[in-house]
């Protein structure tokens, strides 16, 4: 029996054994097989990723910028990149320019960007080009249009019929009344006259000569010829005589009141014609050279409109007014539709003799404390800023001394936009690359 069992659990073991080994070959292949097919796996997914990223590489190559381009908006030319896409500041899509190799003060804009800036051009050529002189100065009444009206004989102001400064009379409007003694008398004088005069004898002419001076004697006391008349025919005295304005004007001035007793002489009325007017300005020594009597001028006044005036030089001042060294000088304007008031102040310009001159706008020129410069637009399209030695300039134009030569294309209009563009996109000024030139005072 023990024999049997031996022999059955021999067999066992043998099997068991067997089926170990079956189990670990098994095993082992187990094992090797992921090791193997991973690898594989691996390959073949990059094989397909290099495959996928390599499908389109025309279209890649074709979006992105050679060497010598870039990517750029139109509307913000500072965005620069080095593919395609969309701008990020407008969204708008970027367009591919070339690179240019430009040297200091330069710069190149395409024709959008040249439009939208509303950047114009010009040929430079010869104009006929005067030098301006501005003056300022105050309108002023025109003395020898004044009158001062006065009292002809010694009485008391029974009557003002203009009371207020600055009305406007006219020629034989009534301005005052005036009760006079010497003035009754005389009246009676020419009553007495003339009555003598009817009742004398023909060929007596002393009747006649006493009326006449009677007479007279009233004209140069202020009577009309018609109140005279009125005195013959009635042979009653007039107790307050009227007075009428002899011209037109203004009052610029009343110096007496009703029941005021006035002398004979006395400023009774100032009157001022304002269809003509002085300018008065003071004009420093400099500038004194320019004027002459005659002189002509334009005027503007900004209180009076737009409107340009012209006059001329009436009075210079032959004295220096001391301590700030000017001289008084005086211009006559006429003022025929009475637009301009005395008080207002006024812009004057002088031009001295013209001359030809190679001459711009003055828009076109840049100024500051470096000097003055210009961009002018090349035959290849580029803008360059140069730098120019200028004159005598007006309000208009000025002067190009040196830097330029006839024919030179010039910007007239958007030159400081210009500026700005080049300072913007080349952090640095425009006006550096001219510090080494001879002859440039910088």
């Amino acid at each position: 029996m023990n024999g049997a069992y031996n022999n059955v659990n021999s067999k066992m073991k043998g099997k068991v054994k067997n089926n170990g080994q079956e189990f670990n070959q098994m095993s082992t292949g187990i094992l090797k097989w992921p090791v193997a097919n991973g690898r594989l796996f691996f390959c073949q997914l990059l094989f397909c990723l290099l495959f996928l990223t390599s499908c389109n590489p025309k279209e890649d190559q074709a979006n992105m910028a050679g060497p010598d381009e870039y990517y750029t908006c139109s509307m913000d030319p500072q965005v620069i990149e080095n593919k395609a896409g969309n701008c990020p500041i407008c969204h708008m899509k970027l367009i591919k320019v070339k690179k240019n190799n430009l040297k200091a003060g330069q710069i190149k804009l395409s024709d959008q960007q040249i439009k939208l800036a509303n950047i114009t051009f010009d040929t430079l050529r010869v104009h006929k080009l005067a030098k301006e002189i501005t003056l300022t100065g105050q309108v002023a009444f025109d003395q020898n249009y004044a009158e001062a009206i006065s009292a002809r004989v010694r009485g008391r102001i029974e009557k003002l019929a203009v009371r207020n400064i600055g009305d406007y009379i006219t020629k034989g409007q009534l301005i005052y009344e005036i009760y006079s003694e010497d003035l009754n008398i005389a009246q009676q004088e020419y009553i007495i006259a003339s009555q003598s005069e009817n009742i004398a004898p023909p060929g007596n002419s002393s009747p006649h000569q006493f009326s006449d001076a009677a007479k007279n004697k009233l004209l140069l006391y202020g009577l009309t010829p018609t109140q005279i008349i009125q005195l013959k025919s009635t042979n009653q005295v007039i107790q307050s005589i009227p007075f009428y304005a002899g011209r037109d004007g203004f009052v610029s001035e009343i110096s007496v009141a009703e029941g005021n007793y006035v002398d004979e002489g006395t400023t009774l009325f100032r009157l001022a014609s304002l269809s003509s007017l002085w300018v008065e300005a003071q004009v420093y020594l400099p500038y004194l050279s320019y004027l002459k009597i005659g002189t002509k001028a334009d005027f503007s006044i900004p209180s009076a409109g737009d409107k340009l005036f012209s006059g001329k030089v009436i009075f210079i001042d032959p004295q220096v007014q001391s301590p700030d060294r000017y001289v008084l000088a005086r211009f006559q304007i006429a003022n025929p539709s009475l637009q301009i008031k005395p008080g207002m102040l006024a812009s004057i310009t002088l031009q001295t003799a013209q001359r030809n001159s190679l001459a711009l706008p003055v828009d076109a020129i840049i100024q500051d404390s470096q000097g003055a410069n210009v961009w002018v637009l090349n035959s290849d399209g580029v803008f360059e800023n140069k730098m120019v030695t200028v004159g005598m300039q007006n309000s208009r134009q000025i002067e190009i001394i040196d830097g330029l030569i006839e024919g030179d294309v010039v910007v007239i209009t958007g030159a400081y936009l210009l500026n700005s563009e080049y300072v913007f996109k080349k952090g640095a000024n425009p006006m550096e690359g001219h510090q080494d030139m001879p002859g440039m005072k910088m």
